[in-house]
């Protein structure tokens, strides 16, 4: 069966689903990458392996993404019986260390905000307070917002409901007035910016990517409530492990950590 014909029948199968417009798109994208350089219907693990072997300088993030689809879709073709067997069934997944996250701080922030123009300064806000990912702040429209309520529309074509303090407020409703109804970042080629150009700006205005900013919202949030449960819908993950992922402890609160292991001893001493 020619390639055209399989990947076809596997696109045809996805958007049977209930999966989301952007998991679709990715998952095709790795599939029809990975036909490029072997035969689907015939690879086996080892030739799998030696795809992966020859990427092993991307990012492991990008590494567990493409294995990802592609034990989607052999998944699928083994089912389908175009397939005698999964060859990525015993392939070893792709580990991603954990890194302390990156936040910006609101010194940077604030000083951005100082100049930033109308656009600018909502970008930044969407992502500081609003703590909305690259993706959901460019495609951001005002039918979205019912007063402080916004609704975004997540990965996964999942919504969920983001209040906007008074600051965000304060700006969306500026770039309404300037622009009217509409996406909040209408595009020049299309009906809004590309999510690169957004990240290009948001980074070239305060120093710091987009998701930087999201994890310093994220961050502030908790140490303000200590509610995990909220910040985790505010930022639409499906797990609180991926919340508790996000939040960054600053050197006073390591500090406090630290000396919460002192024995009575030592705490009498330094009481003295």
């Amino acid at each position: 069966m020619p390639h055209s014909d399989v990947v076809h029948r596997f696109e045809t199968w996805l958007l049977s689903s209930d999966r989301g417009n952007g998991t679709i798109s990715l998952r095709m994208r790795h599939v029809r990458d990975l036909a490029r350089c072997v035969d689907l219907l015939t690879a086996d693990a080892e030739a799998i392996e030696g795809v992966m072997a020859r990427r092993r300088a991307l990012a492991p993030e990008t590494r567990k993404s493409q294995l990802a689809s592609w034990r989607v879709f052999y998944s699928w073709a083994h089912k389908r019986g175009l397939r005698a067997d999964d060859p990525t069934a015993d392939i070893r997944s792709i580990r991603v260390p954990v890194r302390v996250p990156r936040v910006a701080p609101d010194a940077d922030i604030e000083s951005a905000l100082l100049t930033a123009s109308a656009r600018d300064r909502g970008m930044v806000l969407l992502a500081r307070y609003g703590c909305l990912r690259l993706s959901e702040l460019t495609t951001l429209h005002t039918r979205a917002r019912e007063g402080e309520r916004l609704r975004v529309i997540g990965k996964g074509d999942k919504e969920r409901i983001v209040m906007a303090n008074e600051p965000l407020l304060f700006a969306l409703h500026a770039l309404e007035r300037e622009q009217g109804p509409g996406y909040y970042f209408p595009g020049l080629n299309g009906p809004h910016m590309h999510p690169m150009s957004v990240n290009k700006i948001i980074t070239r205005v305060t120093g710091w990517n987009p998701h930087s900013l999201r994890h310093a919202g994220a961050t502030a949030a908790y140490n303000a409530t200590g509610d995990l449960r909220g910040v985790q819908e505010m930022l639409g993950h499906a797990s609180l492990a991926t919340t508790q992922r996000y939040l960054h402890l600053d050197d006073a609160a390591r500090r406090r950590v630290a000396q919460g292991t002192l024995m009575q001893s030592s705490r009498q001493l330094i009481a003295a």
